[in-house]
């Protein structure tokens, strides 16, 4: 719910997209002469991937060397510097699918996703590598193409020197392609990996396989001392459902993360930003069927002594999968076509010390999950290059009278008892605002999955992402939905 003093109105979330179009396999017979390309670094591997037909410049007689380039176009470009595995079939719709299905056939890592801005180097070297080597995980990746000389990193020939983030260029891709054809004869189709069904009775992994899961270099096991010695002391230290202490490194919004911390080791991880990946080269970003090829379809119950506690993924908005000693929550954003926006990982041990689906009421869960819930929403504006919001002492007092009613009184609306809304409670309580909003949710069983929920709500999403100014957060457990979050913003 929300509104203007002066005008009611939400704010908008509004989708770039991107028409993309195959690049041109027409090539002069001549050596190319482009206008933007004689003086650049790259000009050596543009002429050598236009005369090998691999790639064409454009009408207006230039390259655009530093243009950045998509993922299916980069298939494209490899499908046909390796002509004798290009599967592409004329008249194709969409025009890359072709280039999909070969990639699919050979289990080559790719994201499945079209938009440029969705592709970066990090990208690349997981679906050169897998052509290769198979599924690795992403230093493992970069590793590779540094060590086979296929690349000498962008600014120093290190993991952190290939710059992974970084999106990838047309100078990049042809200087890639160049550099394979060099030294490659022959793409590989990688090989099958184990079961994904989930089951807990596959063979332990060996010690020295990749590890699952890592969120900014840690993994389930590492000690406290490296945790802390790798991403400095936590802003806090929150309880947690599961009775462990979450730390909580909320400094640098764009790269937040909890380290779930249980006798000295981790035993928990979660992270909404884009700095985590699987050994299976899944990271943030990839799409839905990406996760699903890797590790198929999620579990539909955890087992607890002689309890099935069943899991409802509702629109299919999170997927849950039993990974080597640890349950993974994959987290996906309905409004940005499915993809990846957030993991969980609970180690096997501690999700099935948690013998109700609701943990039990405490004032210090109670303080954590309104700190974590205003932390994710800044944390997913940070995604989306939107400015943080301010704490509201006032606005969460709000907040916690409204959540404790909703409890107490066992309704759930906007609306209370005395047919007060948002905007009453809050003048009521003294808060002056030019704009204002709530969203409010019940039943999750954690900050987390409610802040995830909003986020697939398209009223809920516009809040967290709209024009107000400051956030306060009020939870409270109790009634016949066990755990109830009210969010009030506004603007003074």
């Amino acid at each position: 719910m929300s509104k203007r003093r002066t005008a009611f109105g939400l704010a908008s979330l509004l989708a770039l997209s991107t028409l993309i179009t195959p690049l041109s396999a027409s090539a002069a017979s001549a050596a190319p002469s482009f206008k933007d390309t004689a003086r650049h670094w790259g000009g050596k591997a543009i002429e050598w991937a236009v005369t090998q037909h691999i790639v064409d410049g454009y009408e207006d007689g230039t390259f655009r060397p530093d243009q950045r380039v998509s993922e299916p176009e980069f298939l494209a470009m490899l499908l046909r510097a390796y002509p004798a595995q290009n599967g592409a079939a004329s008249g194709a719709s969409p025009w890359y699918k072709p280039y999909y299905d070969t990639a699919g056939s050979n289990r080559w890592t790719v994201q499945n996703r079209i938009e440029a801005d969705a592709y970066n180097r990090g990208a690349v070297a997981s679906l050169i590598a897998s052509t290769q080597q198979g599924a690795l995980n992403l230093n493992d990746s970069i590793k590779y193409l540094l060590n086979s000389g296929l690349s000498q990193g962008k600014t120093a020939p290190t993991v952190e020197g290939y710059q992974a983030s970084d999106a990838l260029s047309r100078a990049e891709a042809v200087q890639f392609l160049m550099n394979m054809k060099a030294k490659i004869t022959k793409l590989q189709a990688a090989p099958a990996g184990p079961s994904s069904s989930g089951s807990q009775d596959s063979p332990a992994a060996d010690a020295s396989a990749a590890v699952p899961v890592s969120v900014r270099g840690i993994s389930l096991g590492d000690t406290a001392e490296q945790v802390v010695a790798k991403l400095g002391q936590p802003a806090r230290q929150d309880q947690s459902p599961y009775g462990f202490t979450w730390y909580i490194y909320n400094q640098d919004y764009m790269n937040y993360a909890q380290v779930g911390i249980d006798g000295g080791r981790v035993v928990a991880l979660y992270s909404p930003s884009d700095n985590w990946h699987t050994d299976r080269a899944v990271q943030d970003g990839v799409a839905k069927s990406t996760v699903e090829r890797q590790y198929g379809q999620p579990l539909s119950y955890i087992q607890k002594g002689n309890t099935r506690f069943m899991i409802n993924y509702g629109q299919g908005e999170y997927g849950t999968y039993a990974i080597e000693g640890a349950y993974v929550t994959f987290f996906y954003d309905i409004h940005r076509g499915n993809v990846v926006t957030g993991l969980q990982v609970i180690g096997e041990a501690a999700e099935k010390a948690l013998a109700s689906f609701y943990p039990a009421e405490s004032e210090a869960l109670r303080q954590a999950f309104e700190l974590e819930a205003f932390d994710l929403a800044n944390s997913s504006r940070a995604k989306l290059g939107l400015a943080a919001f301010a704490w509201a002492e006032d606005a969460a007092a709000t907040s916690r009278n409204h959540s404790r009613d909703m409890a107490e009184q066992e309704y759930f609306d906007h609306v209370n008892k005395a047919g007060q809304s948002p905007f009453d409670r809050m003048e009521q309580d003294g808060i002056v605002y030019r704009m204002a909003a709530e969203n409010i949710a019940a039943g999750q069983s954690s900050a987390i999955f409610a802040h995830h929920g909003w986020m697939n709500s398209a009223g809920h999403r516009a809040n967290l992402l709209g024009e107000t100014k400051r956030l306060g957060v009020g939870v409270a457990f109790g009634g016949k939905n066990h755990i109830y979050y009210t969010q009030n913003f506004y603007t003074p």
